[in-house]
């Protein structure tokens, strides 16, 4: 069975066509309007739309969204230079938060991964051994 993209499966549905051109351009506006302003408020914001004549942005957190009020109406000319045109701005605190680490869910014994790295020294075949290899790695981390 071939694989196929996301693209390629979104290009067979026009309705799937357009969300997926309407949320390139609504990425492109974010990275043009980021690529304005300090590094330190860049890494803390999202440009999400623009709809009559509104921009709305989400910070991060309290400070970066009292830094946006600040210095995002003076660059609405700018970004309406870009083709974004927006003549106010409205500012939402959206925290992102961290992606939650899992848990490994089973424990391998060291005696039970020393039984499987010997066994793995008599396997003859080389992708059987690297699959092996690589299980004892990832356990013993």
């Amino acid at each position: 069975m071939k694989s196929r993209t996301p693209y390629q499966i979104a290009s067979r549905d026009p309705r799937l066509t357009q969300l997926t051109a309407e949320a390139r351009a609504l990425l492109k506006m974010d990275k043009q309007f980021r690529r304005l302003l300090p590094d330190a408020v860049a890494a803390g914001c999202q440009a999400v739309r623009i709809e009559g004549g509104e921009l709305l942005l989400f910070a991060d957190n309290g400070l970066i969204a009292a830094r946006l009020r600040l210095i995002a109406p003076g660059l609405l000319p700018r970004l309406a230079a870009l083709g974004y045109p927006a003549d106010r701005v409205k500012v939402r605190v959206s925290p992102r938060l961290p992606p939650v680490k899992r848990q490994k869910q089973s424990n391998i014994s060291e005696k039970a991964l020393d039984g499987i790295e010997a066994a793995a020294d008599t396997v003859k075949d080389p992708l059987v051994a690297d699959a092996l290899a690589k299980l004892i790695a990832h356990h013993r981390r």
